[in-house]
């Protein structure tokens, strides 16, 4: 099931920034849709003033994916820095999130000489690798109720300074 393809230009309407200013920050970070039918989650993320982690959410009416085995993101298997995807359920608390680390795509090596081309991969996540994390700590918390699916989100940290960008062509439940 397809959550987000990203072809049309409103489609990164719904996604806004959460972002370390939240404790005094300076990174930011924005969800934009390119006309080549792809997303890009980017920005910029600082470690100044105890920051270090920038992200994207898009909540919506609960949805159930009960029946599914996990999410999925056709994304450029270029990237360079370490992602994370968070969900959330109706029942979760507002600091709290289930987050599940994004797996790093295989890439190509790209002789220097050649244009960069957009190189798509998909990768899956099972909901199993979703654990309850608020700011940033394990907590204890029951499994999230997949049938009252709210809230998905992409979040860039763990002390990886500077600009960042991820094209992302699709989201959805495997």
């Amino acid at each position: 099931m397809i959550f987000c393809d990203f072809k049309a230009l409103d489609a990164a309407k719904p996604w806004y920034g959460i972002n370390d200013t939240v404790m005094g920050g300076l990174s930011r970070s924005k969800m934009t849709v390119s006309p080549l039918d792809y997303a890009e989650f980017s920005g910029h993320v600082s470690l100044a003033n105890g920051g270090g982690f920038a992200s994207v959410r898009c909540e919506f009416n609960p949805i159930d994916v009960s029946g599914f085995t996990g999410i999925y993101l056709e994304l450029d298997s270029e990237q360079d820095k370490h992602y994370k995807v968070n969900l959330k359920d109706v029942y979760t608390p507002q600091s709290t999130v289930y987050q599940a680390p994004m797996p790093v795509p295989s890439h190509q090596a790209i002789s220097a000489s050649c244009t960069r081309i957009v190189n798509w991969q998909r990768i899956d996540i099972p909901f199993s690798d979703f654990q309850p994390q608020c700011r940033g700590k394990a907590v204890s918390r029951p499994s999230i109720a997949l049938s009252q699916l709210c809230s998905l989100g992409l979040v860039i940290g763990t002390q990886q300074s500077g600009d960042f960008a991820l094209k992302i062509k699709e989201i959805g439940y495997y």
